[in-house]
C-alpha cells in the first residue's frame, strides 16, 4: 500500500498499461504504455501526478486512485474518439482516436 507518511517510501515506479477492457472488448497495447509518476508533496494535498502519451495528463492523491483515473480516461477516450465521425469531434480528437486505434489491438473472445 502506497502512504505519503513520511516513514515510509512512495511509490514511484513507472505505471504501465498493457491492456484495457472497454464495453466488453479486451483492448492490448503494442508497446505497452508507460507513464512516468511524480509525487509532489509540497502541495496543500498531496498529489500523484502522470503526463504522458496521448495528451494525458492526470492527478491523484493515491498511486492507486491515479491508476484507476488513467484507466477510465482510457476508457473514455476509446468510446469518445476511436470510431467517432470526424465531422463531430475535433481535429486532436480524431488524431488521438486513429492513434489509440492503431497503439490497441482487440484480442478477439477475450473480456
Amino acid at each position: 500500500m502506497v502512504t505519503t507518511d513520511p516513514k515510509t517510501p512512495v511509490d514511484l515506479s513507472p505505471i504501465v498499461i498493457s491492456e484495457i477492457v472497454v464495453e466488453g472488448r479486451r483492448l492490448v497495447a503494442t508497446p505497452p504504455l508507460r507513464f512516468d509518476v511524480v509525487f509532489e508533496p509540497d502541495d496543500d494535498e498531496p498529489l500523484f501526478t502522470i503526463e504522458g502519451e496521448f495528451d494525458i495528463i492526470e492527478y491523484a492523491t493515491s498511486r492507486e486512485m491515479l491508476i484507476d483515473v488513467l484507466y477510465d480516461t482510457l476508457e473514455i477516450m476509446w468510446r469518445d474518439f476511436v470510431g467517432a465521425d470526424p465531422a463531430k469531434i475535433s481535429p486532436r480528437a480524431h488524431e488521438l482516436g486513429v492513434a489509440l486505434n492503431r497503439r490497441f489491438g482487440d484480442v478477439v473472445g477475450a473480456a
